[in-house]
């Protein structure tokens, strides 16, 4: 009884963070997004942010999936794509734009591309590391027996 318990605890667990991550990188990508509108250098730096972001997405991914639940980040991107998409909305009535919406249409195009790419990749990376761990550490346990 109390091992269903803590399976559930875990299982919980595991469900906040694929959410909480997935709201933390809908920000960061709208962000990215409407920092690049108000400042063109932004663009010209695009592909590096997107490197740093995989590895700083990767990391949590790392973190906080490295038990039985390794496979969850695959859900991220699911939620990932209406947070995103609210927050878009939400930031494009709050903040300035243009009445030139060509501008923003092709940036907004780009940098979904760009984010889409960051998160499957971050994603991928974040579900091989926890894989490889996790049979690493079965033939580990194996090779003691």
């Amino acid at each position: 009884m109390e091992e269903a318990a803590k399976e559930e605890a875990v299982f919980r667990r595991s469900m906040r963070s694929v959410l909480v991550l997935s709201i933390v990188y809908a920000a960061a990508g709208n962000v990215f997004l409407y920092s690049a509108y108000f400042n063109s250098g932004i663009v010209k730096w695009s592909y590096i942010i997107c490197t740093l972001m995989i590895f700083a997405f990767t990391l949590p991914i790392v973190k906080l999936f490295r038990n039985r639940h390794w496979y969850f980040p695959a859900f991220i991107f699911l939620f990932w794509i209406p947070f995103s998409v609210l927050l878009a909305y939400v930031l494009s009535q709050v903040l300035p734009v243009s009445d030139n919406y060509a501008d923003l249409g092709l940036l907004l195009v780009y940098f979904l591309i760009l984010n889409v790419v960051v998160m499957v990749l971050s994603i991928a990376f974040g579900m091989t590391i926890n894989g490889c761990w996790m049979l690493w550490k079965r033939a580990k346990r194996s090779k003691k027996l």
